[in-house]
């Protein structure tokens, strides 16, 4: 669950008409990603962010985010909404435009397209000597190919003979693990440590449940509760932009969230050692207040999660 997810499906459900219409305009991979990574920097700069507190809210660290702006990495989807969902919810972002994330997400896809192949010029009818030199850098090509793949076996049958795990992590083992890319994972966190994280970014959202429910003024507000994190967060439906919605925790922290666009909206995380330890209210604009405060039962809430 994310801000205004049924904004997201409705950008992705479009993107493929206007994602060809962009490969045909041939726009190059590298330039895709050295555009898509300043938008990013812009998307972080109106937030007032540094590239550390933004790593920090989409559960990243600050060489990724330094790379994504660079151009040098190419960030996943889901890691361009959770920073325009930060960018979203930041009071200092005050141009917001959702069809720059639509831009984002089409500009990552152009900048996964392979570039091009020149097309083959027409074929002619090769002299002797031309025939005669082709035969010979085949034959080169194949013996390159035969001793390269002989090497590559020699190496893999030596390497294999030395991995000994009585001798692995030990000093001089030639079998020292090398490290391998790794792409951000979901974030895990339990209590204090979820306060202020996107639910979305986390595994909080996956065995998330409504634990109470209130209705009023049009509007429906859900308290939404994670057992295995500890943690709650409010969501409101149907409302309309200017409407607030709010989680106070026992301790810690309220945190809150505007409305902008859309009809669906949530706040960050709070802890809450048991669903009752958070409270979750929605503020309608120019009508009153309305609070979940109907438990709802665990059947009721394992079907709506």
């Amino acid at each position: 669950m994310s801000l205004n997810w049924g904004y997201t499906r409705q950008i992705r459900a479009g993107m493929d008409v206007q994602w060809e219409a962009g490969v045909q305009g041939g726009q190059e991979p590298e330039a895709a990603r050295a555009e898509l990574g300043k938008l990013l920097a812009r998307w972080r700069t109106e937030c007032g962010l540094s590239q550390a507190r933004l790593a920090n809210k989409v559960h990243s660290n600050q060489p990724t985010i330094s790379r994504w702006e660079k151009g040098q990495l190419l960030p996943s989807a889901e890691a361009i909404e959770a920073v325009w969902h930060v960018r979203s919810a930041s009071e200092r972002a005050h141009r917001l435009d959702e069809d720059e994330l639509q831009e984002a997400l089409l500009l990552r896809r152009r900048a996964e397209e392979e570039p091009k192949a020149p097309r083959p010029e027409p074929s002619r009818s090769p002299s002797k000597a031309t025939q005669q030199g082709k035969k010979r850098r085949w034959v080169w090509a194949v013996v390159a190919t035969v001793c390269v793949a002989a090497i590559a076996a020699l190496v893999t049958v030596w390497a294999s003979g030395d991995d000994d795990s009585s001798q692995a992590g030990t000093p001089g083992s030639t079998a020292s693990a090398l490290p391998s890319p790794t792409v951000a994972p979901t974030a895990t966190c339990t209590g204090v440590t979820c306060a202020s994280m996107e639910p979305a970014a986390t595994v909080c959202a996956k065995d998330a449940v409504t634990a109470a429910v209130g209705r009023k003024y049009g509007a429906t507000v859900e308290l939404r509760y994670s057992p295995r994190c500890q943690a709650a967060w409010a969501k409101m439906s149907r409302s309309s932009p200017g409407d607030r919605i709010l989680v106070t925790p026992k301790k810690g922290n309220t945190e809150e969230y505007r409305q902008r666009t859309g009809y669906d909206a949530h706040t960050p995380m709070v802890p809450a050692a048991r669903p009752e330890d958070a409270e979750a209210c929605a503020y309608i604009q120019d009508r009153g207040t309305v609070c979940a405060t109907i438990p709802v039962t665990a059947t009721a809430a394992a079907s709506a999660g």
